[in-house]
């Protein structure tokens, strides 16, 4: 069965899985490990004894070579080994314990699943807690390693999936009524290849209905849980910020990978287009698509990276490029590489606390050597984003016919005087009536704009921007958001922690660091640079 980047087929309704268990919207039976750390230990020992980019592609250029807060402390369910906390790990250090058999699979996991039956009801980041699945999965994973058989540092890990992705025998709803009972019967292949490598699913993550929109109705932000999660990625970061997981996924068609980690104080990174497979993944628009990685720090994005990228021929935008050692190019020297920022008016209706955090990072960013210099942006970005818009309602529209025409009474109702629970309905016939003229005007003007700035980016190694223009729940509408325009171009773009907001005090804020394409290794070392330099990422929320 092989449906372009994703296209579920339309089946009769399934509620259960392949063996008979219920698959329901909030499974999260914790059955407890049977695996004792000392027993793992014990036998651990013994074991260990015996597309339009494409022409651009080039191998990368690298070489081998803030004020305090307090942090808060995380609850004490979850504890494991030695009283670590384990769910507060991050993936790297995870890695690191399991490799060296100081923690097993199963107690990891089992703590996670602890952590989630405690705190979820407060978060809601999940749309189904694959708790059995997991644990089964870390049994797996533990005699493997027992055995010898250690895959790397993904091996063990607590990962989650946007439920956008296609889970083998895991209800995929895409968070909307039109797909409540479809079951896939494969893998999307980010979820393969992270399965592969070792990773274990503990469940699917919310969005808004079909990922349309910045606001993830039902995921409360951890920084401020009156506050939302933003979208459309808003599960994974408020799962990543709750300790939740250690790694996770989201898709990014118009920033939201990017929106959720800076509302959410992660990290998300958005890879050049075509160099992450979209296949298996219910889409928005086949063009304008990407999907990558999330997770607590930069390292752990680089290894998720690593593994998620590649050349997919069932992804027919995929592009064959050979894939870096993304975490081994982190620790490079930025002495001497340039930065471009955008003109002061450019920003100048971005948030306040936005604005002193950022410059702050550009002032970090100086005193490790790089070299900042504002930049003059294009005419073509004023009308980028509207061209955006445009491709992306179309190729919605075409995707979406299937249903409306069978099923259209089961999308959800706008709400224009409320929350933006959803408008997909309206968006998608709204890009039906768009005509061939229009749709062409903007991949015309698309064409334009990436030309204008591969010319802009060509004396610079990356461009920095804020990621959003205010906090959570915030508000600042610029007529610029650096955000869907790097979905237009399809550059790799990653958001760092980058401080918190004043007023309201609390809330995180996030860098964007922009590349060129396919210099995905050039944006993560200078997102681990600044990371290192810096402590916003150790903080953690009070839940």
């Amino acid at each position: 069965m092989k449906q372009p980047h994703g296209k579920p087929p339309v089946k009769p309704s399934q509620t259960n899985t392949p063996d008979g268990k219920q698959s329901g919207l909030k499974q999260a039976s914790l059955k407890q490990a049977k695996t004792t750390r000392r027993g793992f230990l014990e036998i651990s020992a013994a074991a260990v004894a015996g597309l339009t980019l494409s022409p651009l592609a080039q191998s990368s250029p690298l070489a081998a070579s803030a004020s305090s807060m307090t942090s808060a402390q995380a609850p004490a369910t979850g504890s494991g080994s030695q009283g670590i906390d384990l769910p507060s790990l991050t993936l790297v250090e995870a890695a690191a314990r399991i490799r060296q058999k100081q923690i097993s699979p199963v107690e990891l996991i089992q703590a996670v699943l602890d952590r989630i039956a405690a705190l979820e009801p407060k978060v809601g980041a999940f749309i189904t807690v694959a708790a059995e699945e997991a644990l089964e999965a870390s049994r797996r994973a533990e005699q493997e390693i027992q055995q010898g058989r250690y895959r790397g540092p993904l091996h063990g890990i607590p990962v989650g999936f946007k439920d956008t992705f296609y889970t083998r025998g895991i209800r995929t709803t895409a968070a909307t009524a039109v797909l409540q009972n479809f079951v896939p019967d494969f893998d999307a292949t980010i979820v393969r290849r992270l399965k592969e490598a070792g990773a274990i699913v503990i469940g699917k993550t919310n969005l808004p209905e079909f990922s349309f929109g910045g606001f993830t109705a039902g995921t409360n932000n951890p920084w401020d849980l009156s506050r939302n999660a933003g979208g459309s990625s808003g599960g994974s970061g408020a799962a990543l910020a709750a300790s939740f997981l250690l790694g996770a996924t989201g898709g990014d068609t118009s920033g939201s990978i990017r929106n959720p980690a800076s509302t959410c104080g992660v990290v998300g990174h958005k890879p050049t287009f075509g160099v992450v497979s979209r296949y298996g993944v219910v889409p928005i628009s086949w063009t304008l698509d990407h999907l990558g990685p999330m997770a607590k720090r930069v390292e752990d994005c680089a290894i998720l990276l690593k593994a998620i990228a590649g050349y997919d021929p069932n992804d027919r935008y995929s592009v064959r490029v050979p894939v870096p050692d993304y975490p081994a190019l982190l620790r490079r020297n930025v002495r001497g590489m340039q930065l471009g920022i955008p003109p002061p008016t450019a920003l100048a209706d971005f948030h306040p606390d936005t604005l002193s955090a950022f410059r702050r990072a550009v002032q970090v960013m100086e005193a490790l050597g790089a070299e900042v210099r504002e930049v003059t942006l294009p005419p073509s970005i004023h009308v980028a984003s509207a061209a955006q818009r445009i491709i992306r309602i179309s190729d919605a529209a075409t995707y979406h016919r299937q249903y409306l025409l069978t099923r259209a009474g089961l999308y959800g109702a706008d709400n224009p005087a409320g929350a933006p629970v959803s408008r997909v309905r309206t968006t998608v016939e709204a890009g039906s009536l768009l005509t061939a003229a229009q749709y062409l005007r903007a991949q015309q003007v698309r064409k334009v704009f990436l030309r204008e700035m591969l010319q802009l980016y060509a004396p610079l190694d990356a461009f920095l921007t804020p990621t959003m223009p205010a906090p959570a729940g915030e508000t600042a509408n610029p007529a610029i958001t650096f955000r869907a325009e790097f979905n237009v171009l399809g550059f790799p773009a990653i958001s760092v922690p980058a401080g918190f907001s004043t007023a309201p005090p609390g809330l995180p804020i996030g860098l964007q660091i922009s590349g060129k394409p396919f210099q995905d290794a050039v944006v993560l070392a200078l997102a681990y640079a600044y990371e290192s330099a810096t402590d916003w990422h150790q903080r953690q929320p009070a839940l």
